[in-house]
C-alpha cells in the first residue's frame, strides 16, 4: 500500500499546484470536449471541469472509506 499512497500523494500535490495557480480568468476559460460516442460536443469552463474532477474525487473517497470500514469489520 505504501507505493499507492506515495503515488496518490504525488498526484494530489500536482493537482493542488495547478489549482492554486489558477486565476479567475483561467477558471472562466472555455474548453471544448472532444466528441466521443454517445456524448455531444460541449463547451464548458475550466472551473466546471475542475468541479467534475473534485466531485469524482469525493465519491471515490467515500467508497474507499466505506470499503475499508467493511474490510476492517470482517
Amino acid at each position: 500500500f505504501s507505493v499507492f499512497f506515495k503515488v496518490r500523494a504525488d498526484r494530489m500535490a500536482l493537482v493542488r499546484g495547478i489549482v492554486d495557480g489558477l486565476t479567475a480568468t483561467e477558471l472562466a476559460r472555455t474548453c471544448t470536449r472532444s466528441p466521443a460516442p454517445g456524448y455531444p460536443e460541449e463547451t464548458r469552463s475550466v472551473g466546471e471541469c475542475l468541479g467534475v474532477v473534485m466531485e469524482e474525487e469525493c465519491e471515490h473517497h467515500r467508497f474507499a472509506v466505506r470499503d475499508l470500514a467493511l474490510l476492517q469489520a470482517s
